[in-house]
């Protein structure tokens, strides 16, 4: 029989909604548990600062990415998460006149 996967015992969660392509990016014990700030965190490492959130978070909703905080090592399909939301982002562009 097959082990069941270990996740990281906290970590950020994102599914891009349009392809359900998965990132998983373990926070640390010392690192708040705030939804945007992890998920700008997670722009900066994964697009090279190129790509930024744009405009709210939209809890419950889905946008171009959706991410949950998980807790408890819990898989990423279980119910129970520390928060969750939708959201958007927009590549960031140079002004060089």
């Amino acid at each position: 029989m097959d082990e069941p996967q270990k996740y990281p015992e906290t970590y950020l969660h994102i599914t891009e909604c349009s392809t359900g392509d998965e990132h998983i990016m373990e926070i640390s014990g010392n690192k708040t548990l705030d939804l945007e700030l992890r998920i700008k965190e997670w722009l900066k490492r994964e697009y090279c600062g190129e790509v930024i959130l744009d405009g709210e978070l939209m809890p419950k909703l889905d946008g171009q990415y959706y991410a949950k905080i998980m807790t408890n090592g819990r898989p990423p399909d279980s119910v129970v998460c520390w928060e969750d939301a939708g959201f958007f982002t927009k590549v960031v562009t140079y002004n060089y006149d």
